[in-house]
């Protein structure tokens, strides 16, 4: 484990989260002691143990008992994680260059119950449906975010049912990040509509890959679409920076858990993916200060 990384982190934390009234157990310190979980791949119902076998967290959150896990997920619902997301985003100070906006699908049971539930017509989450990634069809909820390319932060989040289509979230993600000088986006967002809302509604230059499906006549295509094919063309070499919006992806399923997240009744998906994105941008805020590589994260988590 990292000496420095922790303590850094949880200093910050205790800058950004303020109260609004005098509690038992503050704000400030149910979100550290999320984040120390998220981190570690602990779960609520582990957390007392995890804590009793490391009792320097304990000494560094000044606390002699770690909370019921019952109080942790009340809690945690009622925190603003979009909040603290963007004063983390504060500290990190991206330039504003290179954004990258993408989707991944969070499976909510086994891929055999999935399609057991399927065969049968007997879904417990009323809100999960199929969706097609690059792995093909799976059965879950969507994640749709955006991310500075350069110092690798992800600036904001939204989550949907699998089936939701990419181009239809594309519009509150460009809106997150509309001051940025380019934003690259994969073959799903190629479309009109989208280039109109990036050239009309922000100071962006959309780099899209081109959808050739949909079959590119010359003197078919909308103006707006035409200058986009062009910029795809013109910056291909930054169209590569689209992957590490693929890598973060991969980080936060691989080793911050965010693959399967099971349905349980009262689940707030929103708050539970917010809980990890604000864990990775917190690894990523440390290892800036500290003069580290901004995915340098296997010196925190192993």
């Amino acid at each position: 484990m990292a000496a420095n990384q922790i303590p850094l982190i949880m200093e910050r934390l205790d800058k950004i989260v303020t109260e609004d009234r005098a509690r038992k157990y503050p704000t400030s310190l149910i979100v550290k002691i999320i984040v120390i979980l998220r981190i570690y791949g602990i779960s609520y119902r582990s957390s007392k143990y995890f804590f009793n076998n490391h009792r320097e967290f304990m000494e560094l959150l000044d606390i002699t008992g770690i909370l019921d896990f019952r109080t942790l997920s009340y809690r945690s619902l009622r925190i603003d994680w979009h909040y603290i997301n963007s004063a983390i985003i504060d500290i990190i100070n991206p330039e504003n260059d290179n954004a990258a906006i993408d989707s991944s699908i969070v499976k909510t049971c086994k891929d055999a119950t999935a399609q057991r539930r399927r065969k049968y017509k007997n879904y417990k989450d009323p809100d999960s449906s199929w969706g097609y990634s690059t792995m093909g069809y799976e059965y879950g909820r969507k994640m749709h975010a955006s991310i500075d390319t350069d110092s690798l932060s992800i600036q904001e989040w939204k989550m949907t049912t699998a089936s939701v289509y990419d181009k239809n979230m594309a519009f509150e993600m460009i809106d997150s990040v509309r001051d940025y000088n380019y934003i690259l986006m994969d073959a799903a967002y190629d479309s009109s509509d989208v280039y109109d809302y990036i050239f009309e509604n922000t100071h962006s230059l959309p780099v899209i890959d081109t959808n050739r499906r949909r079959g590119i006549v010359e003197n078919r295509l909308a103006y707006n679409r035409k200058c986009g094919i062009e910029l795809r063309k013109r910056e291909s070499s930054r169209y590569k920076l689209r992957w590490e919006i693929e890598r973060t992806f991969s980080i936060l399923k691989e080793i911050l858990g965010m693959e399967h997240i099971w349905y349980v009744k009262q689940r707030n998906y929103d708050a539970a993916i917010g809980e990890i994105i604000v864990a990775y941008n917190c690894i990523v805020m440390a290892n800036k200060i500290t003069g580290r590589a901004g995915r340098k994260i296997m010196h925190i988590v192993s």
